[in-house]
């Protein structure tokens, strides 16, 4: 079909007189066209922009058919032969044009047709306006709609939070970082859950991207180094992109480690002292935290945090959670036993486990309140009770006597 659209038929046309017919072959590439329209939404970062434009360009190419087919009725009735046909003043193209839009778009006002062929014609042309206008219009609106998706989704979630809050009356503080969380997450990454765009993916297409997009960063933590590269590819697929504010805190020393962290962008610091004022290292891209909690046994509390971590601005972090890791390690004994050891290292480089203090030793109620003071009646009523005062004053007096 290319071939034969760019036949020079032009040529054959020059020699029996010129017409539009012998270039009816150059339809044939109507399917190139299609097919550049579909390779090109393919690798635009906005492809709604050529959706809007292509079908601005099928308005335009059908206003501008119709404005052929009026000139070529003018031409069969003649020029100037009535007040419906083209009066042959103006340029002809322009004047033919401006009456298909009004045509087409049944906008009104044109001359009243006059003969059966006058009439017919506009009738076709108000029955295909409305057809094809009513087609365009509800395709520009499907593109418009597909574009704006997925801010109309996230407004949605953020109005239905934020009326949440409002009916259980939530300080304005905590609203104003709830909004602040909800304008920055869209705003790095144009969506709320970076997984729901996987969720429908084959699970090679899944791994594929997963890869390109974060193994390098994951293969160079020291954590993982010897560790099977197919072991790293399974936590690829299973890591949560979380965004912090700055000032919150990721975790904090003593609360039970369900999670490990990998820095996936920004900064986050260790800290501790009076009020948590001292910083004691600051971590970046690339770093992990948390990780002594998987690493360790759950046995005697030992999978508590050890440390303070707070978000130094906005903070990207990728999160896997210890049941994903624990199923992950059954399927590789070795990485198991690398990671165990290297857990156990971490462990004694930090210390042993501090003991107790007394508070954490508290049993029962004690654990939120102290006990109340006896109240002085008590005291004094229990002075006659069994091993008060009384029972202590007979038995002094019965030693006594049995010294005597």
């Amino acid at each position: 079909m290319d071939l034969t659209s760019v036949i020079p038929l032009d040529l054959i046309g020059a020699l029996f007189g010129y017409s539009a017919m012998f270039r009816l072959n150059r339809l044939l590439r109507i399917e190139s066209f299609f097919e550049f329209s579909d390779r090109l939404e393919s690798i635009m970062t906005k492809a709604y922009i050529w959706r809007v434009g292509r079908t601005t360009g099928y308005l335009l190419f059908m206003l501008h058919l119709n404005a052929c087919f009026y000139y070529m009725a003018s031409e069969y009735l003649g020029i100037n032969s009535s007040k419906w046909v083209y009066n042959g003043e103006g340029t002809a193209y322009l004047r033919c044009y401006y009456f298909a839009v009004r045509s087409l778009i049944n906008i009104g006002g044109l001359p009243e047709p006059g003969s059966v062929f006058e009439i017919c014609f506009q009738m076709t042309n108000f029955f295909v306006g409305v057809f094809v206008f009513s087609s365009l219009i509800g395709q520009m609106r499907d593109v418009i709609g597909a574009a704006t998706q997925g801010q109309t989704y996230f407004r949605a979630s953020m109005d239905g939070c934020v009326a949440y809050m409002n009916m259980f009356d939530i300080p304005d503080m905590v609203q104003n970082r709830v909004r602040t969380w909800y304008n920055y997450t869209w705003d790095a990454q144009g969506m709320l859950d970076e997984s729901e765009l996987l969720e429908t993916m084959p699970l090679v297409m899944r791994t594929a991207i997963g890869v390109d997009i974060n193994f390098n960063t994951f293969d160079k933590i020291a954590l993982f180094q010897g560790c099977d590269k197919q072991m790293l590819v399974d936590m690829l697929l299973r890591l949560k992109s979380i965004i912090y504010l700055p000032g919150d805190f990721v975790v904090k020393k003593g609360d039970i480690g369900k999670e490990m962290y990998i820095i996936k962008g920004g900064e986050v610091q260790v800290v501790g002292g009076p009020n948590n004022s001292i910083v004691f290292v600051t971590l970046k891209a690339g770093s992990v935290f948390g990780e002594i909690s998987l690493l360790q046994s759950a046995k005697d509390g030992g999978n508590r945090r050890t440390a303070n971590v707070k978000a130094h601005g906005f903070v990207n972090l990728f999160v896997l959670d210890k049941k994903d890791l624990v199923d992950i390690l059954v399927h590789y004994p070795n990485s198991q036993k690398v990671l165990a050891k290297k857990g156990r290292k971490l462990i004694k480089a930090k210390g042993p486990a501090g003991a107790k203090t007394d508070e954490e030793k508290k049993k029962g109620i004690s654990l939120f309140r102290t006990k109340p003071p006896v109240p002085k009646l008590a005291q004094f009523f229990g002075a006659f009770g069994k091993g008060g005062f009384l029972d202590k004053l007979k038995a002094a007096q019965a030693k006594e006597q049995t010294g005597t």
